[in-house]
């Protein structure tokens, strides 16, 4: 399962493959990969 957002209203679901339109409100190609904690401190620690 991946964790999944909507960049355009931010909802948060689960999926097994990225949807093409968010299923709350709609919005075609804004969903994508929530960062986890670790990926963020990796990307600072450059």
């Amino acid at each position: 399962m991946l964790d999944l957002q909507c960049r355009g209203c931010g909802f948060k679901f689960k999926k097994d493959k990225i949807p093409a339109r968010c299923p709350y409100c709609s919005k075609e190609g804004d969903v994508g990969l929530v960062k986890s904690a670790q990926d963020w401190i990796d990307e600072s620690t450059i």
